[in-house]
Formats: structure tokens, sequence, C-alpha cells
């Protein structure tokens, strides 16, 4: 009996621990004319209510997915969320379908960036457990217990934060060899005389199937001899 009382007293608690931050979900456009738009409201409330069902599946589906794979402890907090509060089950829902889709991209991103995201949430979802135990009931364990949680949260964010650096390391790598390239090939450009303004003319000048002007001859002869004599 006193299992089920601390069970229903830490209800409250749970919304805290899973972070729900999840916006309400968007209204239908205020009506003018209630009275000619009637039917076509009803239809449009129809396909949306169709489409938040098919998209509450989906995130039930992925929640459970993650959890039970990855954090068993909400099992039981999420069944009897359902029961008790199904509004506030489903705030959560929405929150760890987000996490559950933040995941699976780093999955498929980079193997590195979706154990440094796991491991932060595990730590996030252990901590804020414990904070919910303890704001229904203080005891000496759990503000242990809590302390070691904040403990690897803080080291799994130093984790993301390395994981970043080692990124930005990687991306400064590559720009710097693309920098490097890019001057290559401007000066490589500048030493080629064929790439002068004059000898570019006379190239297009042939293509267009005209011949230069005798004084764009000289000036050429004169840029060869100069050229030639340095």
């Amino acid at each position: 009996m006193m299992a089920d009382l601390l069970q229903k007293m830490l209800l409250p608690g749970i919304c805290f621990c899973l972070l729900l931050t999840c916006s309400s979900l968007l209204q239908g456009e205020d009506l003018q004319s209630a009275s000619n738009r009637k039917s076509e409201v009803n239809t449009e409330k129809s396909s949306e209510q169709t489409k938040n069902r098919e998209l509450n599946i989906q995130n039930e589906q992925l929640t459970h997915e993650l959890v039970n794979e990855h954090l068993p402890q909400l099992i039981s907090l999420l069944k009897q969320l359902k029961t008790d509060q199904p509004r506030q089950y489903e705030r959560a829902i929405w929150d760890l379908a987000r996490s559950a889709k933040k995941l699976n991209a780093a999955k498929k991103r980079d193997k590195q960036l979706f154990e440094v995201e796991l491991e932060l949430l595990k730590a996030e979802t252990e901590a804020n457990l414990i904070a919910a135990r303890l704001k229904v009931r203080d005891k000496p364990n759990d503000r242990k217990y809590l302390r070691e949680a904040v403990a690897r949260l803080h080291a799994a964010k130093q984790s993301k934060m390395r994981y970043e650096i080692e990124l930005y390391q990687k991306r400064l790598a590559r720009d710097q060899a693309l920098l490097t390239t890019a001057e290559q090939r401007l000066s490589d450009f500048q030493g080629n005389p064929k790439n002068a303004v004059a000898e570019s003319y006379l190239a297009m000048l042939r293509k267009a199937g005209r011949k230069p002007a005798n004084s764009e001859q000289k000036k050429k002869r004169q840029k060869t001899v100069t050229t030639s004599s340095e």
C-alpha cells in the first residue's frame, strides 16, 4: 500500500525527470464565419486528428524502442503515467521520441557521436530520476546517488565537448589543406604566361575566327622579347 502511494506521489516529478519541454499541439485557425464553413472545418479537424494519431503512434514506437533498449528504468514509470496522467504521458512520449530521433541521426552520421549522445541521455535520465525521488522524500542515500549521477552527467557533457573540439579540429585541418591547394592554384595561374590577359584575349580572338590587329601582334612580340631577356 505504501509503495503504491509513493509511486503516485512520484508521478508529478516524472515530468521533471523526463525533461518535458515540448510545446502544445498547433490549434486550428479561428473561424470568421463558422456557420458557412462548418463542413470544411470538420474535414480539416478530422484530417489533423488523423495526422496527430499517426504521429503519436510513430513517436510511441520510437519511445518504446529507446526505453526498452537503453532506458529500462523508465518502463514502469511510463506505464503508470499512461494510466494516471495521459497528458503528461503524451508529453513524455514527444520528448523521448525527439531524443530517439536525435540518437538515430547520430548513429547514421558517426558511431562515436552516437555513443557520446547515448551516454549523455542515460546520465541525464539517471540524475533526473534521483532528483524526482528526492522531491518526494529526502533520503541520505538518494543524495549520495544524486551526487554520483551528477558527476556522471558532468563527465558525459565533457565527453561531448571533447568530441566537438575534435570535430572542429578535423574540419580546420581539412579547410587548411583546401586553402593551401587554392593558394597554389592561384600562384600557378599567375606564373603561367599563357594565362596573361593579352594571351587570353588573342586566344579568344582566334576562337571567334578573327585575326589580331597589327598593333596587337606588335605588342605580343615586344612582350615575348621582354620575357626572354628577363
